[in-house]
């Protein structure tokens, strides 16, 4: 019933002569599959794991989705937060957890490091300048995008780990 359930506690299992503890590790319950699920189809699909080839793109555009990948990642854990499993063994991955690293370890450093940079830059366009061809003329865009293609790694494993919960790997594991 605990695997059915989802449940991940401690249970007294009666062995031969003895009776121990056990931690029983039962499947990701439905909530954290979907949410995993969803987090994942978001990841995999934004230009921080699919690449931003040189000379193309806007990275302000890139900035903005993954502004818009740590916003959805906030609201699937409030979609979901009822029914997420708060605790786990110890080492086991978690949607949370994997949450956290995406936006708090991995994206948030570019983000705060990137965006006030590119706004500064932004804010001298001429009137006369498109811009894109103002972003294409940033003397820091090569960084820029060193820095971003640097993320393609860690979000691939946030992804990967996803696929764990999920069981929908996207091709992620072949393409590692």
């Amino acid at each position: 019933m605990r695997t059915l359930c989802g449940h991940r506690e401690a249970v007294t299992l009666a062995l031969p002569g003895s009776r121990r503890e056990a931690l029983v590790s039962a499947a990701p319950s439905e909530s954290e599959r979907m949410a995993a699920f969803d987090i994942q189809v978001e990841l995999v699909t934004r230009i921080g794991v699919q690449e931003l080839a040189p000379g193309t793109g806007s990275l302000r555009e890139a900035l903005s989705s993954l502004k818009s990948l740590i916003d959805f990642t906030r609201g699937t854990l409030h979609t979901y937060s009822i029914r997420l499993e708060q605790g786990s063994p110890a080492g086991a991955t978690t949607v949370q957890g994997l949450a956290y690293a995406l936006i708090n370890d991995t994206i948030r450093p570019f983000t705060t490091t990137w965006h006030p940079r590119l706004a500064a830059y932004e804010a001298r366009r001429p009137a006369d300048v498109a811009p894109l061809d103002h972003e294409l003329a940033w003397p820091q865009a090569s960084e820029m995008r060193t820095d971003l293609a640097a993320l393609r790694e860690p979000l691939r494993r946030i992804a990967e780990r996803l696929a764990e919960i999920s069981g929908a790997d996207f091709g992620m594991a072949a393409a590692g």
